[in-house]
């Protein structure tokens, strides 16, 4: 049964794969270890596709991408080994590093005189 996945365009690869953000929602079956079940998608889910168009990773949450890297870290054996996380993971990185936009860097200022360090908040990271 093929569903259609209604998704625009984030990155394009040479060998015609492309990562993709969903735009509607929808349900799609995905198999799991007591066979296939229906595994529902929202609007900026990510996915893989193949240069056909047909699903090489199913649409993926930030919830669900932070899982598996979780388990990765956690040293979950089957995960570290599996190329299909491996897969999701990169999708992840790809996609949702797409969907934040970065303002732009301000130039430094023109004069060689050295501005003090700017001061920390309390409770922030210091190394």
């Amino acid at each position: 049964m093929t569903i259609e996945v209604h998704a625009a365009d984030v990155a394009k690869f040479e060998n015609g794969r492309k990562v993709v953000s969903v735009t509607r929602p929808g349900t799609m079956k995905v198999p799991s270890k007591t066979g296939p079940v229906d595994q529902p998608f929202k609007v900026g889910d990510v996915m893989l596709v193949d240069a056909a168009g047909l699903a090489i990773v199913a649409p993926l949450s930030f919830a669900g991408a932070t899982d598996i890297a979780r388990r990765v870290i956690e040293g979950d054996a089957r995960l570290t080994t599996d190329s299909q996380s491996l897969r999701a993971l990169a999708t992840a990185v790809i996609g949702f590093a797409a969907q934040v936009v970065a303002p732009e860097p301000t130039p430094e200022p023109a004069s060689d005189a050295i501005a003090p360090p700017a001061e920390t908040q309390a409770g922030a990271m210091r190394q």
